[in-house]
């Protein structure tokens, strides 16, 4: 075996690495004790912002853009610019880009001629409200369908005016109803971009249209409020669930105390614990969510009390609720207690699951203990757990992390002889891994056979392939990415151009920083400070005064 096979190569001293990297766990449902291992690769930070509005091309440089006071241009490109594997530029063909002889240009190109493309091509345009979608779409002659509706409003599901506008024109075409499901979708999207007024207006018009309101609809307005930290909206949503013809149960409490505590709230979580329990019965899904949110507070002594309380009403804590003590230790490093509470449940005969032993192995591997990281291997072979995409994920994260990225590579291969098939944290996980290790060729071929296996990539697959580009100034390759990413529907977020904005003035690409600091704050996206500070150093320091100022001018 692999695994056995790379424990017998255990080094001794593990090259240091800068990044840190978190996972946290949720429980997901009283039937099954499953959590949620987050990626383990490379991800664009995004702060809190009313909105992450997509971004769907480069932007062509401002005019206003000098890049040098002296009137030397560095629009040329360079090497590096051009530079592009023969391999990828096999793909690229694929992609029907324009020609790239300039330094930035839209890479959003006319594309297949369909109605989703003609709609894309109208919605590139900057628009001040819906209303203006809504004009510019009267000329296009397509045939809407509900298809074509969910496609766009996944496509701008970061853009609210958009999308909105989209939504309002479409629900104007005769002969044309939308479903509860594109109702939900826009729910959804307002709620995300923090337009809460109209969110409201939307479910009261779905509430007149009879049957729209689901619990779907009402858990999409509650985790979009505690989002928000509207913990005290939230809560009164639940509250007035009735006046929309539905149930206040157990399941819809624990929707709202799983979305608080996901938020960082287990107090509020325990309000309406304590609130609701004599009208609806708590199950055991209801004490896990707050034993996993006092954990994850690290109120170790009020888990245990939820622990007890459980315990009085008949509900034995299950592998849920020692899987969350388990990983509040093993972020404290406390494995001595991680042991304990192991024999615990062995003695309970509650034993831990695939999940378990990941969250263990993988805090192992950040605590430099990589060989007793492999042994959780053993003793999960000998309980019989078998390891899945998310186990392998964190394996190939700590051998990389220790320096050991052939040894990475290796297990990934052997993933699928082990009947165990790479998701997209897998291949993400391995494509950052690629990228930190310079890996150029290997990360874009990864990018590549996602494509060929079916597998979908999200924004935090081409983070760190973005920050390569910048860091590499691989220019072409990144207009490559970016079309890539509008045609696949995945959305850049305000931490992607944060990411953006960051790498390019690192890497002394200022014009282009310049043009994607422009596009987020046109997109009404609220940049960080130190994202605003860091690009007027480098313009001061480079002599750009017409490009300082009007950067200025963009944030008065």
């Amino acid at each position: 075996m692999l695994l056995n096979q790379l424990k017998c190569r255990v080094i001794s001293q593990l090259r240091p690495r800068m990044a840190s990297y978190i996972y946290i766990i949720d429980p997901k449902s009283s039937n099954e004790a499953h959590f949620f291992c987050e990626a383990f690769c490379t991800t664009a930070e995004a702060p809190n912002s009313s909105a992450s509005p997509d971004i769907v091309e480069s932007p062509a440089l401002p005019s206003w853009i000098k890049f040098c006071e002296n009137g030397n241009s560095t629009t040329v490109d360079s090497e590096a610019d051009d530079f592009i594997l023969p391999i990828i530029a096999d793909w690229a063909n694929t992609q029907m880009l324009y020609d790239h002889s300039k330094a930035v240009k839209h890479v959003v190109v006319d594309i297949v001629d369909s109605d989703t493309d003609r709609l894309s091509r109208v919605l590139r345009g900057r628009f001040k409200s819906p209303d203006g979608v809504v004009n510019a779409l009267g000329a296009c002659d397509v045939d809407v369908s509900q298809a074509l509706v969910e496609r766009m409003l996944k496509r701008f599901s970061n853009e609210w005016i958009p999308a909105f506008g989209v939504f309002a024109w479409a629900k104007a075409q005769t002969g044309y109803m939308h479903s509860s499901d594109c109702y939900n979708m826009m729910v959804d999207i307002l709620g995300k971009s923090r337009k809460f007024g109209l969110m409201w207006e939307l479910v009261r018009e779905m509430d007149q249209l009879g049957g729209f309101v689901s619990l779907v609809t009402i858990t999409k307005v509650i985790r979009r409020l505690c989002r928000a930290g509207k913990w005290s909206d939230s809560i009164e949503t639940f509250r007035k669930m009735e006046q929309f013809g539905l149930r206040k149960d157990v399941s819809a409490m624990n929707i709202l105390m799983d979305a608080l505590v996901k938020e960082n709230s287990v107090e509020n979580a325990h309000k309406v614990f304590l609130e609701f329990k004599d009208i609806i019965s708590p199950n055991s899904r209801s004490f896990n969510i707050l034993i996993h949110g006092w954990c994850k507070a690290r109120q170790f002594d009020k888990a245990q009390l939820a622990v007890e309380e459980m315990e009085k009403v008949g509900f034995c804590p299950d592998v849920v609720s020692y899987t969350s003590f388990i990983e509040a230790y093993c972020r404290e490093k406390d494995f001595h207690k991680v042991e304990e509470i192991l024999d615990e449940m062995e003695k309970k005969e509650c034993p831990p699951n695939v999940t378990t032993y990941t969250i263990v192995m993988l805090a192992l591997g950040k605590a430099k203990e990589i060989s007793k990281a492999l042994e959780v291997y053993e003793k999960m072979k000998q309980s019989g757990c078998l390891p899945d995409s998310s186990f392998y994920s964190a394996l190939i994260f700590i051998l990389n992390k220790s320096g050991r990225f052939k040894d990475a590579q290796d297990l990934f291969e052997d993933m699928s002889r082990q009947n165990a098939a790479p998701d997209v944290l897998t291949y993400n996980t391995m494509i950052s891994a690629a990228c930190r290790n310079s890996s150029e060729e290997d990360a874009l071929m990864l990018l590549i056979e996602m494509e060929k296996q079916s597998c979908k990539p999200d924004v935090k697959t081409y983070a760190p392939l973005l920050k390569m580009c910048c860091r590499k100034k691989r220019m072409k390759v990144l207009r490559i990415l970016l079309n890539d990413m509008f045609q696949k529907d995945v959305s850049i977020d305000l931490g992607t151009y944060t990411l953006l904005v960051h790498t390019l003035c690192k890497s002394g690409k200022l014009e282009h920083a310049c043009s994607f600091f422009e596009e987020m704050v046109l997109k009404g996206m609220v940049p960080r400070d130190s994202t605003f500070k860091s690009l007027i150093e480098k313009l001061e320091e480079k002599g750009m005064g017409k490009a300082k100022q009007q950067i200025e001018n963009l944030m008065s």
